[in-house]
């Protein structure tokens, strides 16, 4: 460990002393405070009349414990997402994060995702927006408006537009590349991944949503079968450079596609965001596109005190200190990400997970409920066939073991 990790490292064991936590509890199982959770405009069905403040808490950001993290950072002298750039590359996000009425946007789901990693919080009533307000958000869009929303030739996802949107991002220092939507795979985009891997970004996507019937994209997944999984046909999410995210609340994981190359996940709903209308806004519904947002989040507040990791290190320490203990499972990967564990946890002490470039076997999705029971019936079977027989070789004996009596 370097001088300088190690002294990080100590302030934030320092600093952990004045945040109480339960020890090895996963983020997903923390409860939000007692106060009421925000209510507000829709962030997707917000007008520039609507009201521009919400009110209660951020519902996402108190389940992964990122007021926890805040503090952590912020007695490690860091600013959660200080010094990261996050680039969202989606709609068009004029201003990025930052407060403004944006009246003429064809829509806000870039905004919403930017929102969610790197909004202003706010002050009157007090509630938390982004979860690494100190980032550095700029946005790049690729597309006009998701699927099933465009007219007049308005574009939606492709993998062609992705694939030149992620060849203009420029990577510099440490960057994280977010991709908040999900395309069909190209050998253009897999170029474009992979030259973002070699300059040393973190490319975060979502693991994919169910979609509606008629959708086009993803039909063959628009009805949920045994043994479905997505996990070749969800770009960019299919590249194993990029950290694939799913939903981890029970309330919206059916909306979430079975995918075996999940590696993450986050709640995927309740966060707080910046609305169209230069005010705040709620999100309202589960998706991983969102859930995807709050892992760069997370990923950025993390690495604004870690500022010394690699993207494949950082990575490394967001799946092993994930709510699943480094077992992976096809709903949430490793599990949910957990920044407090994060902050805190050496990488060294990770039994070894922390060896430069491991690779970590990601979650399989079986082909079928496992049967509990077959083991006692094929016993069953057997015992049958051999009690019956035992009864055939008696029933045949009898007579001449009558006879021998008889003499």
């Amino acid at each position: 460990m370097s001088g300088r990790a190690g002294a990080r490292l100590a302030a934030l064991a320092v600093a952990a002393l004045a945040v109480p936590l339960a020890p090895g509890a996963p983020a997903s199982a923390v409860p939000a405070a007692a106060a009421a959770l925000a209510e507000g405009p829709d962030c997707l069905a917000t007008g520039e009349d609507a009201d521009r403040k919400v009110k209660g808490v951020n519902e996402a950001n108190e389940a992964l414990q990122v007021p926890e993290a805040s503090a952590i950072a912020a007695r490690a002298d860091r600013r959660p997402g200080q010094g990261v750039r996050v680039v969202v590359v989606d709609t068009e996000i004029p201003g990025g994060a930052a407060l403004g009425a944006r009246p003429d946007l064809a829509s806000a789901h870039g905004l919403t995702a930017a929102g969610i990693v790197g909004g202003q919080p706010q002050t009157d009533p007090s509630v938390d927006a982004g979860i690494a307000p100190a980032a550095d958000v700029v946005p790049a869009k690729f597309y006009d408006v998701p699927r099933g929303q465009e007219s007049d030739g308005e574009s939606t996802p492709s993998s062609g537009a992705l694939a030149r949107a992620l060849d203009e991002v420029d990577v510099r220092g440490r960057t994280i590349v977010l991709v908040p939507a999900v395309v069909a795979g190209s050998d253009d985009l897999q170029h474009a991944l992979a030259r973002l891997h070699r300059a040393g970004a973190l490319v975060i996507a979502p693991a994919g949503d169910v979609p509606a019937e008629g959708a086009g994209f993803l039909e063959e997944y628009a009805e949920v079968k045994p043994g479905q999984d997505a996990a070749a046909d969800v770009w960019p999410a299919a590249d194993p450079d990029v950290v694939a995210v799913g939903i981890s609340s029970p309330e919206w994981q059916a909306r979430a596609l079975r995918n075996s190359a999940v590696d993450l996940a986050a709640p995927g709903a309740g966060s707080v965001s910046i609305g169209v209308q230069g005010g705040w806004c709620v999100v309202t519904e589960g998706s991983t596109e969102w859930a995807a947002a709050q892992v760069a989040g997370v990923a950025a507040l993390v690495w604004s005190v870690h500022d010394d990791d690699t993207a494949d290190e950082l990575r490394k320490r967001l799946e092993a200190t994930a709510s699943g203990n480094g077992q992976a499972s096809p709903l949430t990967g490793f599990g949910v990400v957990q920044p407090v564990e994060a902050l805190q946890r050496p990488v060294e002490s990770m039994e070894g997970q922390a060896r430069r470039n491991e690779v970590v076997p990601r979650g399989t999705v079986p082909a079928e409920r496992a049967d509990l029971l077959a083991g006692t019936r094929r016993d069953a079977v057997w015992w049958g066939l051999g009690g019956g027989g035992a009864l055939v070789v008696l029933l045949v004996l009898r007579p001449v073991l009558a006879r021998r009596r008889g003499r």
